[in-house]
């Protein structure tokens, strides 16, 4: 092999293996959800910023936290963590946090998509929206941190197997951009 190749798989292998660590390595969390009475402790906090659902000249973002470690494509792709989910190898929330809609300081949780086993292939992630709250800590477009918790169990009765879903969870994480 000449030296042009080896240093050209050599600088690949760097970069894949940061891209990697870089997701992993992304910020604290203590807090847990609970699931039917299951307490799932959530031990891994990811997240990024990006252009806002609701308006284009904002910026929403995406925290994602797990009680394992997920891979560069199991962030990126929802559908890689409703297999996780499905199969029973993840238990996680996905929060999008937005400007408060009627200009309170911090950002709001606009969502809550829960992946857990509990819920059927077809409901994965089970959306939770306007029963939670998040009190921001820090938001300075490199750090987001605060606190996530919801007063009382919500019970999904309609639709969702009657599964029984609380969380309280306090992080701070690096936000890609």
């Amino acid at each position: 092999m000449t030296a042009m190749k080896i240093s050209s798989v050599v600088l690949l292998a760097i970069a894949l293996s940061s891209t990697v660590a870089s997701a992993a390595e992304q910020g604290n969390v203590t807090g847990k959800m609970v699931i039917n009475g299951k307490t799932i402790k959530l031990t891994h906090v990811y997240a990024s910023a990006g252009p806002s659902r609701w308006d284009k000249k904002k910026v929403e973002i995406r925290v994602i936290l797990s009680d394992v470690p997920l891979s560069v494509e199991e962030l990126a792709s929802g559908s890689k963590r409703e297999a996780l989910a499905n199969a029973g190898k993840l238990h996680a929330m996905e929060l999008i946090l937005a400007d408060d809609p009627m200009g309170h300081p911090g950002k709001r949780a606009m969502s809550n998509d829960i992946y857990d086993s509990a819920f059927t292939t077809a409901q994965q992630p089970m959306r939770l929206s306007g029963l939670d709250t998040f009190e921001t800590k820090t938001d300075d477009g490199k750090i987001i941190a605060g606190h996530h918790f919801m007063e009382s169990p919500h019970k999904f009765s309609d639709i969702g197997n009657n599964v029984t879903f609380q969380d309280d969870v306090t992080f701070s994480a690096a936000v890609a951009q």
